[in-house]
């Protein structure tokens, strides 16, 4: 969604057709997080889609990570955070408007360097889709990926001894509205897999033809006896 695709006149309608419908609404949200990939190799990077779905234009909010083990995430291998959705505010005609932008023309990658991790959303991931013809209810721009990026990515490293098993990230949306906070929350479960998870194909399928085998010779020594 490049600034290019809409003259001014679209901006400008766009502010006066299509944003007072997000706007004096009181913001009410969910959040959804979910990992790439449920099955994950100790080592490997742990990626987190995040998106929200609701209504209207927080005046404060932030987005927190929080894991439930020590023995998972690597906190000395900085993760990163990538963003795919930003606002333009400008003057058009003498008005000033807002407009929002997405996709890979204007991605945004962050360092994560703490253990928990939070994360400070712009006004364009609340700001209504610019669909025009668009009637009744609006969609908002993080509710839905653009040019196959997520609203938001996180990448996180976990460690090379990480302990097997499930593991969870709970991931917690805080936004104000005038005096009035309010939260929601998910939870990313994934599964850290052992060298029994990745082998046990072959170690079975190596077993069952040693099995088959010395049946074969057991069978041929009793013949020949």
């Amino acid at each position: 969604m490049a600034e290019g695709k809409f003259t001014d006149d679209d901006i400008v309608k766009y502010n006066l057709e299509v944003l007072p419908r997000v706007q004096d609404i009181e913001p009410v949200y969910s959040i959804v997080a979910r990992a790439r990939s449920r099955s994950i190799k100790a080592g490997d990077n742990i990626d987190i889609e995040i998106y929200l779905t609701g209504l209207g234009v927080p005046d404060a909010n932030k987005v927190v990570l929080l894991w439930s083990s020590p023995n998972i995430i690597d906190a000395s291998s900085p993760g990163y955070s990538t963003y795919c959705i930003k606002d333009v505010e400008k003057k058009i005609k003498g008005k000033d408007v807002i407009f929002p932008l997405a996709g890979k023309g204007v991605l945004t990658r962050d360092e994560l360097a703490s253990p928990g991790i939070e994360l400070l959303l712009t006004k364009g991931y609340f700001l209504p889709t610019p669909d025009m013809e668009r009637r009744g209810m609006a969609g908002i721009m993080a509710e839905r990926n653009f040019e196959g990026y997520p609203p938001i990515l996180i990448s996180l490293k976990t460690l090379r001894k990480a302990q097997s098993g499930a593991s969870s990230i709970d991931v917690t949306f805080t936004y104000r509205h005038g005096n009035t906070i309010k939260q929601a929350s998910n939870r990313v479960e994934f599964h850290v897999t052992s060298w029994w998870d990745r082998n046990q194909g072959w170690v079975l399928t190596v077993g069952a033809i040693a099995a088959v085998a010395a049946f074969v010779l057991l069978v041929r020594a009793a013949i020949v006896s």
